[in-house]
């Protein structure tokens, strides 16, 4: 891959050009102006609006172009290429790519995907798929993969190729997350004064002008100096609806950007696999879920309405669709890390309120997005008799991935936008070993035989026991090639590419909480991004070109019953999974799990969904840093309870100085043996106490490390990416290319000192296993927060 590392010799303001409009205060609080002409301003979830059905028109001459060129390239040595002219002398193929979650893991390894997608990027059209993405049509994206497509958007759809060419670190470019979250400046204190100051007056904007401010704002405007830096204060006067406005957007030379978030009740602290999902785009907010069934101009967001009319005739609000706070609801993750249940949290969390939210704020949620007033308030569009979310006053939005659909499928598998393939990264973090199990796919298959998703269509894929048995958790494989099986389905749905995260230059299964990456760290994964997309720059298969192709072809072929290529039919025969179970225990049956709809009680674990297992040791959940144990053994079926167990010490030291403790301690369960489903576990702790130290002396230098003693960890300490098992659609094997091994890095890190199978280039090495799909174990981010508080506390 030829992604070239010059350094940043340019104003951060060369990186994008902007958009005419901005918000119309200048600044991160809504104003209250004329609804201009707009008397209803929701409509129902029956079709594409007008907005998007016109823009999709404009888009589809662009694609027409790049991807009739793509599959010329990609067929120009089938015997007979003819397929393609015949295609497109009747119709256009529709393609999309889902960015997965997975923070920054799936933010670079996303990026390195479409990077090998993009004509843009250096030797992507002689060694990778180049053109593709100029010939997609949607792009959707949540939790990480919202922080990649985010970047894309408001960068004026800046490429991979250009952030590379202009990466650092220490210059605040983008993705320069080469510093600690607590200290962004690094050495340069003004900066990270600045950014702390600006966030907390934004927040004091927005207030001030009547809006509920949260916690999960200063998350988005944090964030946004990471993202889009050139953007004034990190985007915090910067709209969604201000993408209408930009050049190539209007003109449909980029794809569609769809960002996913997910809605909790008022009474809840966590959503489901159930859940009501929305959708997030240039032109709408809303939901096809039959909880809500309905969008509204994202314009006017932040207008108070009933039925979808202003209340008080042409009065609207506008400004309230900020780029960072909607895209936080996205990525959301405040929540997790405010019901985790510890006193520790509790107290970093309250420290930190105090500084940012204004003291006679009377809000009775700090941890998630609220969206108030509730668009969608007394609207009748919903088809369920759950009318929660438009009886409410407020939305309170959370993580699109916190559900279990880590990958954002939905929007590009609704029926109503007509998408005939759809290439998914899978950046989850499902195995002890921290690589993908598939469970993301079984998710979104499950929800459509729910009442929450039986408008949705999804194809067939199997359990997770047989995606890892047969390989296709480290392969690419095409799921759903036939569309004559599916005729069971609500509809027929795309072609799905399924792109897994796996080592091949670089040991890309980092944690979600590595919050810091070097230059040289960020380039490896995209780089390895790159390859997992080319199946390693078509080494592994020199017909894989060809056969991305094929599935790009494969809906219009058959509903023009043109004669498929031969070329076609062996790919298909390598890529596409057959059916093969490796027992008969279908996961991806029309009964979903019910575990998935609801998550255990535990405040320490709760935002865990009990997954699929296989093995003796089928279920391991090293919680870094808190020194958690959670072993399941004799799986025999597929269920696994845990128990919350953490014991933590946090101490800050000032030379000669006195010094400030704060002590959690939760008690752990020993030895308890129960039966969920068949399946025995068992919790160990040994009351390990992890001590994170952070000394200012005579170079005012943070620094904390980390002990866990006593513990078993339940983890191998490398990870053996090789195989050679197949993905399940013919005898033949399919080896995965790799045999590297993730390595231990030992000279101390930036934050922490704690690894578990971390790449040799790491220099942030906290390895957690996050089992089913993104759900996250929270604890390495008490150390973060806590040192945040600390800070905030001397300031």
């Amino acid at each position: 891959m030829l992604l070239q590392n010059a350094v940043a010799t340019a104003s951060l303001l060369a990186y994008i050009g902007t958009a005419d409009a901005w918000s119309p205060s200048n600044s991160y609080a809504p104003v209250t102006g004329s609804c201009a002409g707009n008397t209803n301003l929701v409509r129902a979830a029956d079709g594409l609006s007008d907005a998007e059905t016109q823009w999709l028109e404009k888009r589809e001459g662009n694609t027409k172009v790049a991807l009739k060129k793509f599959l010329e390239r990609a067929t120009k040595d089938f015997a007979d290429s003819s397929i393609v002219d015949e295609i497109f002398g009747s119709a256009t193929p529709r393609a999309g790519f889902a960015a997965c979650g997975g923070g920054y893991r799936g933010t670079f390894i996303g990026a390195g995907i479409a990077a090998a997608m993009d004509e843009r990027t250096e030797g992507a059209n002689e060694h990778g798929l180049g053109g593709l993405l100029q010939g997609l049509s949607y792009m959707s994206g949540l939790s990480g993969g919202t922080m990649f497509t985010s970047t894309l958007l408001f960068n004026n759809w800046t490429s991979v190729q250009e952030i590379v060419d202009r990466m650092n670190d220490g210059d605040h470019s983008i993705w320069d997350i080469s510093q600690s979250p607590m200290n962004p400046g690094g050495s340069d204190t003004q900066y990270t004064n600045k950014v702390f100051g600006t966030i907390k007056n934004a927040l004091k904007e927005k207030y001030d002008a009547g809006f509920d401010v949260t916690l999960a704002d200063v998350y988005g405007l944090f964030t946004g100096y990471y993202l889009y830096p050139s953007l004034p204060d990190g985007g915090a006067t910067y709209l969604w609806s201000d993408v209408q406005d930009m050049d190539t957007f209007k003109n449909g030379e980029m794809p569609m950007v769809i960002e996913l978030s997910s809605v909790e009740s008022a009474d809840e602290t966590a959503v489901s696999l159930g859940s009501t999902g929305f959708e997030i785009t240039p032109f709408e907010f809303g939901s096809w879920d039959e909880t809500v069934k309905a969008f509204t101009n994202i314009k006017y967001l932040g207008t108070e309405v009933s039925n979808g009319v202003p209340t008080n005739e042409d009065t609207c609000v506008t400004g309230f669709d900020n780029a960072s706070f909607l895209s936080g609801a996205s990525s959301n993750i405040v929540n997790y890390i405010y019901y985790q249940g510890s006193a520790m949290y509790q107290t970093v969390i309250g420290t930190i309120k105090s500084k940012f939210i204004p003291a006679n704020s009377t809000v009775d949620r700090i941890d998630v997005n609220i969206i108030s007033p509730n668009p969608f308030k007394d609207t009748s569009y919903l088809t369920s008799s759950d009318n929660t979310h438009v009886e409410s006053d407020s939305l309170y939005m959370v993580d699109g991935g916190f559900g279990g659909q880590n990958i954002p499928f939905n929007p590009l598998m609704r029926k109503e936008r007509d998408l005939d393939v759809v290439f998914a990264s899978d950046t989850t973090f499902n195995t002890a070993d921290v690589w993908p199990s598939g469970s993301s796919l079984m998710h979104t298959y499950d929800r459509q035989f729910m009442a929450i998703g039986k408008t949705d269509a999804f194809p067939y894929v199997p359990d997770t026991e047989t995606m890892m048995s047969l390989g296709m958790n480290k392969n690419p494989t095409f799921f759903g090639c036939d569309s004559s099986n599916l005729t069971d389905l609500a509809y027929v749905p795309p072609l799905v590419v399924y792109l897994p995260n796996r080592a091949y230059s670089f040991n890309s299964n980092i944690t979600t909480w590595t919050l810091t990456y070097t230059k040289e760290e960020r380039l490896a994964m995209i780089q390895n991004g790159f390859e997992i997309a080319t199946r390693n720059n078509f080494t592994d298969d020199p017909g894989f070109l060809g056969c991305v192709g094929c599935a790009v072809m494969r809906r219009k072929q058959e509903q023009l019953g043109l004669e498929w290529p031969a070329e076609c039919q062996q790919c298909f025969q390598q890529y596409c999974w057959n059916g093969t179970l490796v027992n008969s225990r279908n996961a991806s049956s029309t009964a979903p799990p019910t575990a998935n709809d609801a998550l255990p009680e535990s405040a320490d674990i709760s935002p865990l969904i009990t997954s699929e297992c296989s093995g003796d040791d089928c279920f391991s959940t090293i919680h870094t840093a808190t020194s958690t144990t959670v072993t399941c053994h004799e799986c025999e079926e597929n269920g696994a309870v845990q128990t919350g167990v953490v014991t933590s010490t946090i101490e800050t030291e000032e030379c000669e100085e006195s010094t400030t403790r704060v002590t959690a301690t939760a008690e752990c369960e020993e030895c308890e043996e129960g039966a969920n489903g068949g399946h025995k576990y068992t919790t160990i702790s040994s009351m390990t106490t992890t001590t994170e130290v952070c000394e200012e002396c005579e170079e005012a230098e943070y620094r904390a490390t980390a002990t866990a003693n006593g513990s078993k960890n339940g983890s191998s300490s490398g990870s053996n990416n090789g195989s050679n098992n197949s993905n399940g659609s013919n005898a033949s094997s399919k080896s995965n290319g790799s045999n590297s091994s993730a390595k231990s890095y030992t000279a101390a890190p930036t934050i922490m000192q704690v690894t578990i199978g971390t790449p040799a280039a790491s220099r942030v090495s906290v390895i957690q296993n996050e089992n089913n799909g993104n759900s996250l174990a929270i604890t390495s981010i008490m150390t973060m927060l806590t040192l945040i508080g600390a800070a905030f506390e001397l300031m």
